[in-house]
């Protein structure tokens, strides 16, 4: 259950995600070349680090629609299928610090286009599976492309022109670009592609979305913490895609706590109740939390949006149950995007957190909550110092 496809059974490939690779639509792919559109996005593998499998994603002759998660919110699953796996991994196993290669290069511009990319693809080998991750939404099969051309000029936005040229540190960049608008996605391919920092490096794909979700929360939080706290318990509610995401702020200094709850029958859990937590203080952590691992911090930094709009501080437990109607990892924008719009849903508010969790316990399989939550816990057992 920890797991989850990080092959810790010490097998070469995950058995549960390869199964559930079968779902995906088969790609056929034919011809020494072929000509499409790139959202734009790249993806860097992390298997052999630091020689890993790197290259932009290309919409293989089909119109594209798909240009980014927070468009995929709300869709079916067949319809995200439609749109993510038809992007066919142009991929060459390179060193992460040779980014002067060609191939790299050319998965550069692309990573820092504003907009779609024609690209021409020409094919040395073809490896026709998908691929299904945790982190990041499915794709098609795999090409070892002999050259890659754009066939038009990328449209790189001049604030980032500025940023990469100045070789600000990573962390500096990111946080400046987010302030000037640019969305998570887009930010998380910058990474992931190694035009940032002053040693740059490609960064595999499933580290640079969650580097980029703690580096965005942790930036708001400095503000947050400083903030007054909500006044009663809120409690907000939203589903999807068999995640079913419960809310409680509690007034008090910033705690942030995710429980997540599979039930019999889920994807990584199909014969017993399986519930992982992750915690951190006031102060945050300093180790990976490795239990939830980056459905925690895209929940984090969706909760910190709303809060620092709000001008806000809480103690906040996320609670996520997965149903069986979870049938696929389609990547931790899912959870990122479910948390923003359970903000836009009617607040149900408290007077306690007892009556908060008795209303809860009607919607959810957790029982003994005090035992299961530090935040919980603590509330019931520790005293503050003004309580004295």
């Amino acid at each position: 259950m920890r797991c989850k496809g990080r092959l810790w059974c010490g097998l070469p490939k995950c058995p549960i995600l390869e199964a559930a690779q079968s779902m995906l639509p088969r790609i056929r792919i034919t011809g020494k070349s072929i000509f499409g559109a790139s959202p734009p996005s790249v993806f860097v593998g992390r298997f052999g680090y630091p020689n890993v499998w790197a290259g932009p994603l290309v919409a293989g002759g089909r119109d594209l629609h798909f240009t980014g998660t927070p468009v995929l919110y709300g869709r079916s699953l067949e319809d995200i299928l439609s749109l993510t796996s038809p992007l066919i991994r142009a991929s060459r196993k390179v060193n992460v610090k040779k980014i002067d290669e060609k191939i790299i290069s050319a998965s550069q511009e692309i990573a820092m286009s504003e907009r779609s990319v024609d690209t021409e693809i020409w094919v040395e080998k073809i490896t026709p599976q998908a691929m299904v991750d945790d982190f990041f939404h499915p794709m098609g099969p795999k090409i070892e492309p002999r050259r890659i051309d754009l066939t038009e000029n990328p449209v790189i936005p001049r604030k980032v022109d500025m940023v990469v040229e100045e070789r600000l540190k990573a962390k500096k960049a990111v946080e400046e670009l987010y302030g000037y608008g640019y969305n998570v996605d887009y930010l998380q391919r910058l990474l992931s592609s190694g035009v940032l920092g002053k040693d740059r490096k490609l960064v595999p794909t499933r580290w640079s979305i969650t580097a980029v979700d703690d580096m965005l929360a942790k930036k708001l939080l400095r503000e947050i913490r400083g903030f007054d706290t909500v006044d009663s318990v809120e409690y907000y509610y939203n589903a999807y895609m068999g995640n079913k995401i419960h809310i409680l702020l509690l007034p008090g200094t910033w705690e942030y706590e995710m429980m997540e709850s599979w039930l019999k029958g889920t994807l990584y859990s199909p014969t017993q109740r399986v519930v992982l937590e992750d915690y951190e203080p006031f102060i945050g952590r300093k180790e990976y939390a490795s239990n939830i691992t980056g459905a925690y911090y895209a929940a984090r930094l969706s909760v910190a949006e709303y809060l620092h709009h709000r001008h806000r501080q809480a103690k906040v437990l996320v609670y996520r149950e997965i149903t069986p109607e979870y049938k696929l990892p389609l990547g931790v924008w899912v959870i990122r995007e479910t948390v923003r719009h359970a903000f836009n849903q009617k607040v149900l508010q408290f007077d306690d957190v007892e009556q908060a969790l008795k209303y809860m316990e009607n919607k959810t399989h957790v029982g003994e909550w005090f035992k299961n939550s530090k935040i919980l816990y603590n509330l019931r057992h520790q005293k503050r110092l003004d309580e004295f």
